[in-house]
Parts: C-alpha cells; sequence; structure tokens
C-alpha cells in the first residue's frame, strides 16, 4: 500500500510544466548593408555642377527648318541674280549685233558703185547637151573690157554674169563638136554683152580658161 503511493506521488511530479511565453517586445530588424559613403572628390564635383547650373541660361532648342529656308533663300537669289545678267548680256548682245548689221547696211547703201576698165567672171561651169544628148561641162573664165571707166554695181555684175551663161547655153550644141569652139564661144559671147551694155561701152572680153569636160 504505501508503494503505490510512492509510485503516484512520482508521476505527479514527473508533469512537465509549459514553458513560460517571453515578454513581447519590439520587432527584430533584418540586417541591411552598411551604406556605401560617396567619396569627396564626388561630392566636391557634384557641388560645382550645381552651383555652375544655376548661372548657366537655357539654350533655345535647334531650329533646323530656319537654316533649311535661309539656304533657300539664297538659292533662289543667286538664281534669280544669274538669270538676270544672262538675259541683260542677251539684250546688250542683240542690241550690238543690231547696230552692226544697220551700220554695214546702211554703209552698203551709201557705198559708190565701184569704177572700173575691165572686170573679171571667174568660174563658170555649164552644162551643154550635145547633138546625141549627152552632157558636156565648160568651165571658164571671162575677163570684160570696156571703152572707158564705168560704174559697175553689183546688179550689172550679176546680169552680166547672166548673159555669159545663157550664151554659152543656147549656143553651145551647135559648136561644141568644132575644133574652133572657143572662138565661136568668145564671138557668141561678145555678141550678146554688146547687145545688153551697148556698142560704145564694151571693148573686148577675154577668155583666160576654157576647158570642155
Amino acid at each position: 500500500m504505501a508503494r503505490r503511493v510512492e509510485l503516484d506521488l512520482l508521476e505527479g511530479d514527473g508533469v512537465a510544466e509549459a514553458p513560460k511565453a517571453e515578454p513581447a517586445g519590439p520587432p527584430v530588424e533584418a540586417e541591411l548593408p552598411p551604406p556605401v559613403r560617396a567619396s569627396l572628390m564626388f561630392r566636391l564635383r557634384s557641388l560645382l555642377q550645381k552651383t555652375f547650373s544655376r548661372f548657366r541660361h537655357p539654350k533655345p532648342p535647334f531650329d533646323w527648318k530656319s537654316l533649311l529656308n535661309w539656304k533657300v533663300l539664297a538659292a533662289g537669289l543667286a538664281a534669280v541674280v544669274l538669270l538676270s545678267g544672262a538675259v541683260v548680256s542677251f539684250l546688250v548682245f542683240r542690241h550690238q549685233e543690231s547696230e552692226r548689221v544697220a551700220t554695214e547696211q546702211k554703209a552698203q547703201a551709201v557705198a559708190p558703185p565701184t569704177v572700173v576698165r575691165e572686170a573679171a567672171f571667174p568660174d563658170f561651169s555649164i552644162d551643154i547637151k550635145d547633138a546625141k544628148g549627152r552632157y558636156r561641162f565648160l568651165q571658164c573664165d571671162v575677163t570684160v573690157e570696156f571703152h572707158e571707166a564705168v560704174a559697175l554695181t553689183e546688179d550689172r555684175k550679176v546680169e552680166i554674169r547672166r548673159v555669159i551663161y545663157l550664151a554659152a547655153k543656147k549656143k553651145g550644141p551647135e559648136w561644141i563638136a568644132s575644133p574652133d569652139s572657143g572662138k565661136r564661144f568668145k564671138k557668141e559671147v561678145r555678141e550678146e554683152l554688146r547687145a545688153v551694155l551697148g556698142e560704145g561701152a564694151l571693148k573686148d572680153i577675154y577668155v583666160t580658161r576654157y576647158v570642155l569636160i
């Protein structure tokens, strides 16, 4: 009986007590890395930049349109100047050319005709058709001599050349095959010229070149 009571006391003594709760305190903060401290040179440079920035005036943004407009205006002005210069030069040249032509025409109009005693009419090339229908070519130079000095105008020279040419075309087929065709040509031209110029004006003609091809 006594043994059982002792066991009961032992069992009662062995009951574990609950651990006491610790008093609530401030929460434990997580550990943070130590702050990085800036160097002295970095702080000094930052201070200088802030100080200088207070005295600077803000720069206006660059306008590309203004540059473009300036270039366009300059190019347009240069083109207008060049075009104006070209037009003025052309007008001046035309005016000078007109004055030169007018002066030459006036000089020709007032120039007296050439007074000569003889005149040369070179480089005739006349095609003549013979009796068989074949064409021959006469190349000749003719000099006309007058009895006295005459005023030989350009119109008169053209008329004399025309008479020589037509005389060869009209009588050429008749004497083209004869051995004395040169003499007959001279005689025919002299008669035609005397009919045009008059008996007292023409003295003689000279055929300085006569080639029949």
